[in-house]
Protein backbone atom coordinates (compact mmCIF):
# COMPACT_ATOMS: atom_id res chain seq x y z
CA UNK A 1 0.00 0.00 0.00
CA UNK A 2 1.66 3.09 -0.94
CA UNK A 3 -0.37 6.22 0.50
CA UNK A 4 1.30 9.50 -0.81
CA UNK A 5 -0.45 12.32 1.12
CA UNK A 6 -0.40 15.87 2.53
CA UNK A 7 -1.68 16.51 5.67
CA UNK A 8 -1.97 20.23 6.73
CA UNK A 9 -2.79 20.23 10.48
CA UNK A 10 -3.47 23.48 12.86
CA UNK A 11 -2.39 23.77 16.42
CA UNK A 12 -4.47 21.17 18.11
CA UNK A 13 -4.70 20.92 22.14
CA UNK A 14 -6.48 18.30 23.74
CA UNK A 15 -9.46 21.34 24.77
CA UNK A 16 -9.65 21.57 20.57
CA UNK A 17 -10.15 17.75 20.32
CA UNK A 18 -13.73 17.16 18.67
CA UNK A 19 -16.74 15.53 21.36
CA UNK A 20 -16.53 12.31 22.38
CA UNK A 21 -19.77 11.12 19.88
CA UNK A 22 -17.59 12.34 16.95
CA UNK A 23 -14.96 10.32 18.03
CA UNK A 24 -16.75 7.77 18.56
CA UNK A 25 -17.56 7.59 14.80
CA UNK A 26 -13.85 7.83 13.17
CA UNK A 27 -13.09 4.86 15.83
CA UNK A 28 -11.29 6.87 18.27
CA UNK A 29 -11.95 7.55 21.82
CA UNK A 30 -11.68 10.56 24.16
CA UNK A 31 -9.99 8.41 26.70
CA UNK A 32 -7.46 7.71 23.98
CA UNK A 33 -6.42 10.55 22.27
CA UNK A 34 -6.35 11.67 25.87
CA UNK A 35 -3.71 9.31 26.32
CA UNK A 36 -1.76 9.68 23.58
CA UNK A 37 -1.31 13.43 24.61
CA UNK A 38 -0.32 12.44 27.96
CA UNK A 39 2.18 10.57 26.69
CA UNK A 40 3.71 13.08 24.29
CA UNK A 41 3.96 15.53 26.81
CA UNK A 42 6.48 13.07 28.67
CA UNK A 43 9.52 14.26 27.01
CA UNK A 44 10.75 16.74 24.25
CA UNK A 45 13.97 14.26 23.09
CA UNK A 46 12.72 13.20 19.57
CA UNK A 47 13.49 9.62 19.31
CA UNK A 48 11.46 9.02 22.53
CA UNK A 49 9.00 11.42 21.28
CA UNK A 50 8.39 9.18 18.22
CA UNK A 51 8.61 6.11 20.09
CA UNK A 52 6.12 6.66 22.76
CA UNK A 53 3.74 7.75 19.94
CA UNK A 54 4.24 4.79 18.05
CA UNK A 55 3.76 2.68 21.02
CA UNK A 56 0.15 3.88 21.34
CA UNK A 57 -0.80 3.79 17.91
CA UNK A 58 0.75 0.04 17.99
CA UNK A 59 -2.18 -0.47 20.85
CA UNK A 60 -4.67 0.21 18.38
CA UNK A 61 -3.84 -0.09 15.12
CA UNK A 62 -1.80 -3.28 13.33
CA UNK A 63 1.40 -0.82 12.50
CA UNK A 64 4.50 -2.51 13.49
CA UNK A 65 7.17 1.00 12.80
CA UNK A 66 7.65 4.31 11.54
CA UNK A 67 10.47 6.89 10.09
CA UNK A 68 10.72 10.44 10.39
CA UNK A 69 12.76 12.39 7.92
CA UNK A 70 12.80 15.82 9.48
CA UNK A 71 12.46 19.08 7.25
CA UNK A 72 15.09 20.08 8.53
CA UNK A 73 17.49 18.04 7.02
CA UNK A 74 18.58 15.89 9.63
CA UNK A 75 19.26 12.14 10.11
CA UNK A 76 16.24 10.10 9.63
CA UNK A 77 14.50 8.38 13.03
CA UNK A 78 13.07 4.96 12.70
CA UNK A 79 11.17 3.39 15.42
CA UNK A 80 9.83 -0.42 15.32
CA UNK A 81 10.17 -2.64 12.32
CA UNK A 82 10.45 -1.53 9.06
CA UNK A 83 8.41 -4.15 6.71
CA UNK A 84 8.28 -2.88 3.02
CA UNK A 85 5.13 -5.05 1.73
CA UNK A 86 2.78 -2.02 3.36
CA UNK A 87 3.68 1.50 3.57
CA UNK A 88 1.81 5.04 4.08
CA UNK A 89 3.62 8.38 3.56
CA UNK A 90 2.87 11.55 4.81
CA UNK A 91 4.07 15.17 4.49
CA UNK A 92 3.60 16.42 7.54
CA UNK A 93 2.81 20.73 7.95
CA UNK A 94 2.02 22.86 10.64
CA UNK A 95 1.06 26.40 10.10
CA UNK A 96 3.07 27.03 7.08
CA UNK A 97 5.70 24.83 8.40
CA UNK A 98 6.94 21.76 6.69
CA UNK A 99 7.73 19.78 9.98
CA UNK A 100 8.78 16.94 7.70
CA UNK A 101 7.92 13.59 6.22
CA UNK A 102 6.28 10.93 8.02
CA UNK A 103 5.84 6.98 6.71
CA UNK A 104 4.44 4.09 8.86
CA UNK A 105 4.65 0.53 8.18
CA UNK A 106 1.64 -0.95 9.03
CA UNK A 107 1.51 -4.91 9.42
CA UNK A 108 -1.33 -5.51 6.87
CA UNK A 109 -3.24 -3.08 4.01
CA UNK A 110 -5.68 -1.00 6.01
CA UNK A 111 -9.15 0.32 5.50
CA UNK A 112 -9.91 3.88 5.06
CA UNK A 113 -11.28 4.33 9.05
CA UNK A 114 -7.76 2.87 10.27
CA UNK A 115 -6.61 5.65 7.59
CA UNK A 116 -8.24 8.18 8.92
CA UNK A 117 -7.62 7.18 12.40
CA UNK A 118 -4.00 7.85 11.93
CA UNK A 119 -4.06 11.22 10.14
CA UNK A 120 -6.41 12.36 13.29
CA UNK A 121 -3.50 10.77 15.74
CA UNK A 122 -0.69 12.68 13.52
CA UNK A 123 -3.18 16.09 14.22
CA UNK A 124 -2.10 15.47 18.24
CA UNK A 125 1.35 14.60 17.17
CA UNK A 126 1.93 17.85 15.09
CA UNK A 127 2.15 20.62 17.57
CA UNK A 128 4.32 18.41 20.03
CA UNK A 129 6.15 17.77 17.43
CA UNK A 130 7.31 20.82 16.40
CA UNK A 131 8.07 21.94 19.76
CA UNK A 132 10.62 18.94 20.02
CA UNK A 133 11.73 19.91 17.21
CA UNK A 134 12.34 23.38 18.02
CA UNK A 135 14.15 21.58 21.34
CA UNK A 136 16.36 20.27 19.10
CA UNK A 137 17.56 23.37 17.40
CA UNK A 138 18.26 25.03 20.84
CA UNK A 139 20.07 22.00 21.88
CA UNK A 140 22.00 22.22 19.23
CA UNK A 141 22.68 25.86 19.42
CA UNK A 142 23.81 25.60 22.60
CA UNK A 143 25.90 23.06 23.31
CA UNK A 144 27.72 22.57 19.46
CA UNK A 145 30.29 24.75 18.07
CA UNK A 146 28.67 26.96 15.42
CA UNK A 147 31.75 26.96 13.04
CA UNK A 148 32.97 23.33 13.44
CA UNK A 149 29.88 21.62 14.10
CA UNK A 150 31.09 19.64 16.99
CA UNK A 151 30.52 20.05 20.95
CA UNK A 152 31.34 22.90 22.25
CA UNK A 153 32.87 23.41 26.14
CA UNK A 154 29.74 24.17 27.70
CA UNK A 155 28.46 20.56 26.58
CA UNK A 156 32.18 19.57 28.04
CA UNK A 157 31.20 20.88 31.42
CA UNK A 158 27.99 18.53 31.27
CA UNK A 159 29.73 15.36 29.83
CA UNK A 160 33.00 14.95 31.20
CA UNK A 161 31.99 14.70 35.08
CA UNK A 162 29.44 12.31 33.94
CA UNK A 163 32.18 10.10 32.27
CA UNK A 164 34.16 10.59 34.96
CA UNK A 165 31.28 9.14 37.61
CA UNK A 166 30.57 6.17 35.17
CA UNK A 167 34.58 5.23 34.99
CA UNK A 168 34.75 5.83 39.26
CA UNK A 169 31.64 3.68 39.74
CA UNK A 170 32.05 1.07 37.80
CA UNK A 171 35.69 0.91 37.35
CA UNK A 172 35.74 1.25 33.51
CA UNK A 173 38.38 2.67 32.13
CA UNK A 174 38.72 6.21 30.33
CA UNK A 175 41.09 8.49 28.50
CA UNK A 176 40.64 12.08 27.00
CA UNK A 177 42.69 13.40 24.55
CA UNK A 178 44.22 17.26 23.98
CA UNK A 179 45.12 18.15 20.41
CA UNK A 180 46.50 21.58 18.97
CA UNK A 181 47.05 22.95 15.63
CA UNK A 182 50.76 23.56 15.17
CA UNK A 183 51.97 26.93 13.87
CA UNK A 184 48.38 27.77 13.40
CA UNK A 185 48.64 31.70 13.38
CA UNK A 186 50.87 32.06 10.33
CA UNK A 187 48.07 29.61 8.28
CA UNK A 188 45.41 31.73 9.76
CA UNK A 189 47.66 34.63 8.39
CA UNK A 190 48.47 33.02 5.21
CA UNK A 191 44.88 32.05 4.10
CA UNK A 192 42.65 34.82 5.87
CA UNK A 193 40.39 34.02 8.42
CA UNK A 194 37.94 32.97 6.04
CA UNK A 195 40.66 30.04 4.80
CA UNK A 196 41.55 29.22 8.85
CA UNK A 197 38.15 28.56 9.50
CA UNK A 198 37.87 26.21 6.83
CA UNK A 199 40.93 24.76 7.64
CA UNK A 200 39.39 23.99 11.36
CA UNK A 201 36.13 22.74 9.98
CA UNK A 202 37.67 20.42 7.98
CA UNK A 203 39.86 19.54 10.54
CA UNK A 204 36.87 18.72 12.66
CA UNK A 205 35.13 16.53 9.94
CA UNK A 206 38.21 14.19 10.20
CA UNK A 207 38.54 13.48 13.55
CA UNK A 208 34.87 12.85 13.98
CA UNK A 209 35.34 10.64 11.02
CA UNK A 210 37.63 8.31 12.65
CA UNK A 211 36.08 8.25 15.93
CA UNK A 212 33.72 5.54 17.17
CA UNK A 213 29.94 6.50 17.76
CA UNK A 214 31.19 6.09 21.68
CA UNK A 215 33.69 8.88 21.69
CA UNK A 216 33.37 12.43 22.15
CA UNK A 217 35.20 15.68 20.01
CA UNK A 218 34.81 19.26 21.68
CA UNK A 219 35.82 22.10 20.09
CA UNK A 220 38.32 23.37 23.03
CA UNK A 221 38.91 26.49 22.35
CA UNK A 222 40.81 28.61 18.97
CA UNK A 223 42.23 25.27 17.33
CA UNK A 224 42.08 22.86 20.17
CA UNK A 225 39.50 19.80 20.51
CA UNK A 226 39.23 17.50 23.08
CA UNK A 227 38.30 13.76 22.71
CA UNK A 228 37.03 11.49 25.30
CA UNK A 229 37.57 7.71 24.84
CA UNK A 230 35.10 6.24 26.80
CA UNK A 231 35.83 2.39 28.40
CA UNK A 232 39.24 3.16 26.83
CA UNK A 233 42.66 2.32 27.81
CA UNK A 234 45.74 4.98 27.39
CA UNK A 235 47.35 2.19 24.82
CA UNK A 236 43.93 2.06 22.59
CA UNK A 237 43.67 6.16 23.04
CA UNK A 238 47.21 6.66 21.83
CA UNK A 239 46.56 4.53 18.71
CA UNK A 240 43.16 6.37 18.12
CA UNK A 241 44.63 9.73 18.06
CA UNK A 242 48.08 8.14 15.85
CA UNK A 243 44.86 7.32 14.00
CA UNK A 244 43.35 10.32 13.37
CA UNK A 245 47.29 12.25 12.91
CA UNK A 246 47.66 10.03 10.17
CA UNK A 247 44.27 11.15 8.36
CA UNK A 248 45.15 14.90 8.97
CA UNK A 249 48.79 14.35 7.74
CA UNK A 250 47.19 13.69 4.23
CA UNK A 251 44.76 16.20 4.15
CA UNK A 252 45.39 19.38 1.70
CA UNK A 253 43.40 22.11 2.15
CA UNK A 254 43.11 24.79 -0.54
CA UNK A 255 42.35 28.32 -0.19
CA UNK A 256 43.66 31.73 -1.33
CA UNK A 257 45.59 29.98 -4.18
CA UNK A 258 47.78 28.73 -1.38
CA UNK A 259 47.81 24.51 -0.28
CA UNK A 260 48.50 23.84 3.58
CA UNK A 261 48.63 20.31 5.27
CA UNK A 262 47.90 21.41 9.14
CA UNK A 263 49.65 19.06 11.76
CA UNK A 264 49.33 18.65 15.68
CA UNK A 265 50.60 17.85 18.44
CA UNK A 266 48.24 15.29 21.14
CA UNK A 267 48.54 14.66 24.48
CA UNK A 268 46.80 11.77 26.21
CA UNK A 269 45.99 11.00 29.62
CA UNK A 270 44.10 8.40 31.16
CA UNK A 271 42.04 8.09 34.50
CA UNK A 272 43.23 7.20 37.62
CA UNK A 273 41.24 6.46 40.77
CA UNK A 274 40.32 10.23 42.41
CA UNK A 275 40.71 12.28 39.09
CA UNK A 276 38.25 14.97 38.48
CA UNK A 277 37.03 15.82 35.12
CA UNK A 278 39.93 18.93 35.64
CA UNK A 279 42.41 16.72 36.21
CA UNK A 280 42.16 14.68 33.29
CA UNK A 281 41.68 17.73 31.03
CA UNK A 282 45.01 19.15 32.74
CA UNK A 283 46.85 16.30 32.49
CA UNK A 284 46.49 15.95 29.26
CA UNK A 285 46.99 19.61 28.26
CA UNK A 286 50.82 18.72 30.15
CA UNK A 287 50.93 16.02 28.09
CA UNK A 288 50.24 18.05 24.78
CA UNK A 289 52.70 20.69 25.50
CA UNK A 290 55.39 18.57 26.47
CA UNK A 291 54.51 17.03 22.56
CA UNK A 292 55.06 20.58 20.93
CA UNK A 293 58.82 20.79 22.60
CA UNK A 294 59.07 16.63 21.61
CA UNK A 295 57.65 16.95 18.33
CA UNK A 296 56.12 13.61 18.46
CA UNK A 297 52.64 12.71 20.38
CA UNK A 298 52.64 12.51 23.84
Amino acid sequence: MDKLATLNTTHLSVAQVPEHNQLAEQGWSYIALLQLHQRLQSTLILSRLLDNYLRWLAEYLPVSGLEFCPGSGKENISCGRQPRQHRLHYVLNLEQCCLGDMTFYPKQRLPEEQLAMIEQSLGVLAPVLNNSLDYAKLEQLAFHDGLTQVMNRTALQSLLPKEVSRAERYQYPLSVAMTDMDYFKPINDLLGHAGGDLVLREVARVITSKLRDSDLCFRYGGDEFLLIFPATEYAGARYAVQQIRNSLKQMVIEAEGEQVTPSFSVGVASYCAGDSAEDLIRRADLAMYAAKQTGRPN
